[in-house]
């Protein structure tokens, strides 16, 4: 018979005989148990990236390890399948992070910015009752997130306008005030922005850019990365969840390119034996 470390005393001061049983057997004690955390499901938020159909450079040259001449002492067998690849790429290719560095002279770059703070609890606020050009001011914001933005959140925007990605209308947005990015940033101050569409700057009636990008200094110079070209964000809307942006470390970089994912968690009691 299994026993069980309690020890219980009479008032007396004489040890009960029942410490030599198992308290659990003797309904006296709930069994022990544990909480496990596990993964429900992963989900992509990222775009596919095809090299010559981006709007952005994106080549890729791929060949047999022994065409490259740097690699031309590695040799292969005939028929053996060895292959490299040189990548030429603009940084804001396909989903991509873009860093302090991007606006503010000293800020942080891709080896610099601390990968604890592209790592973390994030949610996913609806903003797809804003479509193309239109004006997302501070109180429709506020309106739209609720309450379920917290200091530090990765905060998602979701348009559903990722469909539209590589289309004539990949850039087709809505837009945030710089009044509603200040909130964010210093308000709320949250711990990084992204949307599911080619940006968050302001522009002009007609959809143009305006000269300058004050929406993207408002954030990136409060020290807060902003994600582009989301994917799938609707299959988290009004969700928590925890996100995983993990670009390249390379040094002086403003941006690079990111495969971001979702993870949602469940928790499952496990008895432990006593």
């Amino acid at each position: 018979m299994a026993t069980n470390s309690c020890h219980l005393s009479l008032t007396d001061g004489k040890s009960c005989a029942i410490i030599s049983c198992s308290a659990v057997e003797f309904g006296l004690l709930k069994p022990l148990a544990r909480t496990k955390l596990n993964i429900k499901r992963i989900v992509d938020l990222s775009h596919t990236v095809i090299p010559g159909e981006e709007e952005y450079r994106l080549d890729v040259d791929t060949r047999f390890t022994d065409e490259w001449p740097q690699f031309a002492k590695y040799r292969r067998l005939n028929d053996a399948w060895y292959l490299i690849s040189e990548v030429t790429l603009n940084t804001h290719v396909g989903t991509h992070v873009e860093l302090p560095y991007h606006h503010c002279r000293d800020g942080l770059d891709a080896s610099t910015f601390p990968v604890d703070r592209l790592v973390g609890d994030a949610v996913v606020i609806d903003i797809s009752a804003y479509g193309h050009n239109a004006c997302i001011d501070l109180s429709g914001l506020k309106a739209c997130a609720g309450d379920l933005l917290r200091p530090g959140d990765i905060a998602f925007f979701y348009t559903g306008f990722d469909r539209f990605y590589r289309t004539e209308r990949q850039h087709d947005r809505p837009w945030f005030t710089t009044e509603a990015i200040g909130w964010l940033a210093e308000e709320v101050r949250i711990g990084v922005m992204g949307v599911d569409t080619s940006g968050i700057e302001i522009r002009n009636p007609d959809g143009s850019p305006p000269l300058g990008q004050p929406n993207h200094e408002r954030l990136l110079c409060a020290g807060i990365p902003l994600v582009e070209y989301l994917a799938n964000l609707g299959e988290f809307l009004r969700q928590r969840f925890t996100a995983f942006i993990l670009p390249v470390k390379v040094a002086r970089l403003e941006a690079f390119p990111v495969r971001v994912v979702g993870i949602q968690w469940e928790t499952r009691e496990e008895e432990v034996e006593p």
